[in-house]
């Protein structure tokens, strides 16, 4: 049986570390996967491997040329609907235990029906508006996967080595605390992992996790990666994983990112990520004096209860870390994202308020603070913020329903009948 791959997304995205272990399994299980960026004729079976519920448009336009097209991917977990109309079968959660048995059930019998014995699966023939979901697959035991190498052959070629899976906290607005248990993999485990990673191809070597200073011996993997010889790269870190634990040995000129979401106290509180401003004060305060010299900071705004009165709460806490004593000049990147609910959420149910006129309180602070980067100082960067159509059209594919994209001028649904009710 003939099987390939496609990641519905732009090329510069493609090559995820999901569809690498996806690949990797079914070649366990005898089954080799061809990559592909197109479709091509002569597969059996199209696995189809979703980055973001923005690639949605892509799946529902993209030519199905072989027998069967099945999809996976995280945005699954959240909301399948959408793509529903557009495969013959969809793996909801985890698919490594999963993909295996699909193939051997789909070779065996030749009939899709065959993977609903499977947990996490949705045969889309059978579905219909509105039907229920099915519980998501959930690996237990974490797979044994191997390092991966992204981009080979570029100068940005890096390893990746997982750490963990979900997120051990529940902040409100986010899916990875709630769309999958929290899971570790051991320090063990990860050193002999960072072992099969060849470092005659490259030395660059990234962990990956939702929060990956929340592994317990993040500190001893981190320098153990530097007796190696990795360059250790670095993704991101809650504020307050880093005031009660410190950072590991990073360069100070690396870029160090954190998320605040929440322009006051009182909308962070709301969301359940209770960091406060003196604790953020506290943080650059910590990594100044550290000689860190770049950062980004990501903020959450259109939240449906937001008010000016949080805006002014944002310029008072600039304010104090801008006037943190320097030692050198200093870069900051702020990452501005408008509120999208994520479905399996607390937050699903609720509207956001994509307010213009919070959008030019940000710009216009953004252009007063602006200053060419040969003055000492704080050079602060506003490192984009999404425009309201976009925003529109990110919630509706993030919330949509099997009609959602039926409406797409070449829309080309395999199952029109699953977008219909029961």
């Amino acid at each position: 049986m003939r099987v390939c791959m496609m990641e519905p997304c732009a090329d510069a995205d493609a090559g995820s570390i999901g569809a690498f272990y996806i690949r990797e399994h079914a070649r366990r299980a005898g089954y080799a996967v061809d990559v592909l960026r197109r479709p091509k004729a002569g597969y059996d079976v199209e696995l189809i491997s979703v980055h973001h519920c923005t690639d949605y448009p892509r799946v529902a336009t993209l030519p199905k040329l072989a027998r069967w097209r099945i999809l996976g991917g995280h945005p699954m977990v959240n909301n399948p609907r959408p793509v529903i109309p557009f495969a013959d079968a969809i793996c909801v959660g985890e698919g490594e235990s999963w993909i295996g048995p699909a193939l051997r059930a789909l070779e065996a019998t030749n009939k899709i029906e065959s993977l609903a014995a499977l947990p996490g699966t949705i045969i889309c023939p059978e579905h219909r508006r509105g039907d229920p979901l099915p519980p998501a697959n959930v690996e237990r035991p974490l797979p044994d996967n191997p390092p991966y190498l992204n981009r080979p052959g570029t100068l940005s070629a890096a390893w990746y080595v997982e750490m963990a899976r979900g997120c051990p906290y529940s902040c409100h607005f986010c899916e990875l605390g709630h769309s999958t248990p929290f899971r570790l993999y051991s320090e063990d485990h990860l050193r002999g992992v960072l072992a099969q990673a060849d470092t005659s191809i490259t030395r660059k070597i990234n962990f990956y996790a939702p929060d990956e200073a929340s592994h317990p011996k993040y500190h001893e993997l981190y320098a153990h990666l530097r007796e190696r010889g990795f360059a250790a790269g670095f993704s991101s870190m809650r504020i307050d994983s880093v005031l009660r634990r410190g950072l590991p040995d990073i360069p100070p000129n690396m870029l160090i990112r954190v998320g605040i979401d929440g322009m006051s106290e009182e909308v962070r509180q709301r969301v359940n990520k209770p960091i406060t401003d003196d604790s953020i004060v506290r943080y650059f305060s910590m990594m100044l004096e550290r000689g860190h010299v770049n950062f980004k900071i990501f903020f959450i705004w259109a939240y449906p209860w937001e008010k000016a009165a949080d805006f002014k709460s944002f310029e008072r806490l600039m304010k104090r870390v801008m006037a943190l004593p320097l030692r050198t000049n200093v870069s900051l990147r702020i990452k501005w994202t408008p509120f999208i609910p994520q479905p399996c959420t607390p937050l699903g149910g609720e509207k956001p308020r994509f307010d213009y006129r919070m959008f030019d309180r940000i710009n216009v602070w953004h252009a007063l603070n602006a200053r060419p980067r040969r003055n000492p100082g704080w050079y602060i960067e506003n490192d984009g913020m999404m425009s309201a159509a976009t925003h529109r059209r990110q919630c509706e594919y993030t919330l949509g329903d099997e009609t959602c994209l039926m409406r797409l001028p070449r829309a080309k649904p395999l199952h029109p009948q699953a977008a219909d009710a029961r």
